[in-house]
């Protein structure tokens, strides 16, 4: 959005770098920014020094490439299903992130031996405070509830997890089918996502663990057995990940961290009032979770995919 030049890099490294040769055949834009008239796919290549700058086919290796127009300026708008998508496999980036060709193969092959998780390279613990009691009466639902939003030192600390980004995750393609219905997704959370603009990757990881732990439940003998039922649980992928929005997008403005906690606990408490159990209220282990496995009993070997991970102290004591 608005940073012509950081999207251009980012559809020639996955769509011409990466390309068919790393199993990407079709790269989507999903141009949200209104008044302002769509770029032709062409205009992508042409960066004034590049001798490969037409979209053609001179380049068997470049994947195709098509903008979607998207009807308003939302973040949700990412999440719209794609008529002439021809693979179940997503994989979901921001224009200021960039996965290296080999790890976003990696991804790949972790999500098609889980094609009903989502597979990325940020992990995430969504989990009550420390310090937190239910017993006073005088509690509202939100209080009662509180949830406290996670990034990679407590993540690693305790060695957990219930979620990954969609800044950089493989999912299924269906998902955006059960996302933008709101028969199965209800509107009043997609309309915080909007109010809010913030929480979009929370509220999509929050219906993928509804949505498995429900076809879980159909598998049990007796409906009473529903409680037990698993939801599909998030693969970590440690690969090499490059942020180039590090220190000027979203997720770096005063009071983000406040905000996914009350984004966690106000989607958490929507998801609730509907009669579901709380989306993530499990967490799996970074190390029976992670593609990549380390030598048993060395779990201090596990690695952010980006180094500055390491220095997200927020919500630490929380």
């Amino acid at each position: 959005y608005k940073r012509p030049d950081m999207l251009r890099q980012a559809i020639q490294h996955y769509a011409d770098k990466c390309g068919r040769r790393y199993k990407v055949d079709q790269v989507f834009v999903v141009w949200a920014e209104q008044g302002v008239g769509v770029p032709e796919p062409d205009s992508f290549f042409d960066d004034g020094h590049s001798l490969r700058a037409s979209n053609d086919n001179s380049n068997p290796n470049r994947a195709h490439v098509e903008v979607l127009q998207a009807t308003k300026d939302s973040l949700n708008s990412r999440f719209e299903p794609i008529p002439q998508l021809q693979t179940t496999s997503v994989f979901m980036v921001d224009d200021d992130i960039r996965v290296t060709c080999p790890s976003l193969l990696l991804a790949f092959q972790a999500w098609r031996a889980h094609p009903e998780s989502m597979v990325g390279y940020y992990p995430r613990l969504s989990s009550p405070p420390i310090f937190h009691s239910r017993e006073n009466p005088s509690l509202s639902s939100l209080q009662e509830h509180p949830l406290v939003y996670h990034t990679w030192p407590i993540v690693h600390w305790r060695h957990r997890f219930n979620f990954v980004l969609t800044k950089a995750c493989f999912l299924h393609s269906k998902y955006l089918d059960l996302y933008t219905n709101d028969d199965t997704f209800p509107r009043e959370i997609k309309n915080h996502v909007d109010q809010h603009m913030n929480c979009e990757d929370i509220a999509m990881s929050m219906l993928v663990a509804n949505f498995t732990r429900y076809q879980a439940s159909l598998s049990l003998p007796n409906s009473s057995d529903a409680t037990f039922a698993k939801a599909a649980r998030p693969i970590y992928v440690e690969g090499q990940v490059s942020d180039l929005g590090l220190f000027g997008g979203i997720s770096t403005g005063a009071g983000h961290m406040t905000t996914r906690s009350e984004c966690l606990t106000k989607l958490d408490a929507m998801f609730r009032k509907q009669g579901w159990r709380s989306p993530l209220d499990e967490e799996y282990s970074l190390t029976e979770s992670a593609w990549i496995r380390h030598a048993p009993g060395f779990w201090w070997q596990y690695n952010p995919s980006n180094f500055f991970e390491w220095f997200s102290f927020a919500n630490t004591f929380t």
